[in-house]
């Protein structure tokens, strides 16, 4: 008689690994902040009540940890079969995003690469080009930053210090020539040395910066703010860098929460730090929603505490010695 031998462990991977093909595949990518663009704070109550009324709603929650931030986004999720639910504004958003590369993405990655790698006492310098030195095109300017940050790390390997953490972002002010360079950089070198390594222009600005409860989200949002034009900015950064940590679940914040949190924004606070609350503090958070769907969009920024980033530095510094 023969008998059949099933390797359990193998099964319940196979089983596992379907199941997770099965929920990614399940619903419909789109951009639900384009969806989602009318501020809850500005609706009455009865419209408010009308719109929480709507019916039972698939809430995912996702997280996106960047240094010392946390953005937590909670949005509606649809399946092949409710695509007529999606707002044509998001899935035109997403039709345009498949053709070209979707700069407000590319800002927001920018931003948290430098949430990752980036603290107080590191270097912003912006950089400006004398009349004869301009550059004509973004070709050019890429070329000029590029050589700078050789010279940049040939100076540094002089000290002793290995090759600079950045990121860049190359300007042209509303497409008019003015161009221009921000630069983030590892702390570990003078203020004079970067901007004595700079040749092409002398009315340049150089400071260390200086976190707050957001980071340097707001530094990263000015030097990546919206551009006016095509070809106007482009940003890059050195190799190795730390990126951001996204995750995304269905159970954190389900339909009945969603509404709570909508009703009454007072509730978002304790919500987010019940799930967040041993680890870091709440900043702020934004309500929005689509009046034809019914549905909401919340988006909230919460910080690491001071403690748990003490301990997380101390983590580090163990492991740096170990390796010595």
């Amino acid at each position: 008689m023969s008998v059949l031998v099933i390797d359990s462990n193998k099964s319940d991977i196979q089983g596992q690994a379907m199941g997770k093909r099965r929920r990614k595949n399940r619903y419909i990518e789109y951009d639900y902040e384009a969806a989602y663009n009318k501020q809850v704070a500005l609706l009455e109550a009865d419209q408010i009540d009308r719109l929480i009324k709507s019916g039972h709603v698939v809430y995912a929650t996702k997280e996106i940890r960047s240094g010392s931030q946390l953005e937590v986004e909670i949005y509606p999720e649809f399946t092949k079969e409710q695509r007529h639910e999606i707002p044509k504004a998001a899935l035109e958003a997403r039709r345009r995003a498949q053709k070209n590369l979707n700069e407000k993405n590319s800002r927001k990655n920018c931003e948290r690469t430098i949430n990752c790698n980036f603290g107080d006492g590191d270097i912003w310098c912006t950089l400006t080009y004398d009349p004869e030195n301009v550059p004509e095109d973004i070709e050019r300017a890429t070329k000029d930053i590029t050589n700078y940050i050789k010279r940049l790390n040939r100076a540094r390997k002089k000290l002793g210090l290995e090759n600079t953490k950045y990121v860049r972002v190359i300007e042209n002010n509303e497409g008019n020539g003015h161009w221009h360079h921000h630069l983030v950089l590892s702390g570990d070198m003078s203020l004079d040395l970067v901007e004595d390594t700079w040749n092409l222009g002398g009315r340049n600005h150089t400071r260390r910066l200086k976190t707050d409860d957001d980071g340097l989200t707001g530094m990263a949002n000015y030097i990546t703010k919206e551009k006016k034009q095509p070809g106007q900015k482009k940003w890059a950064a050195s190799k190795g860098l730390k990126k951001p940590e996204e995750s995304k679940n269905h159970y954190k914040f389900k339909n009945k929460i969603v509404k709570e949190m909508v009703r009454d924004r007072d509730n978002i606070e304790p919500a987010m730090l019940r799930w967040f609350g041993s680890e870091y503090e709440f900043s702020h958070a934004e309500v929005r929603c689509n009046d034809v769907n019914g549905r909401f969009y919340i988006s909230a920024r919460l910080h690491r505490k001071q403690t748990a980033q003490k301990n997380s530095s101390s983590r580090r510094q163990r492991r740096r010695a170990a390796r010595e």
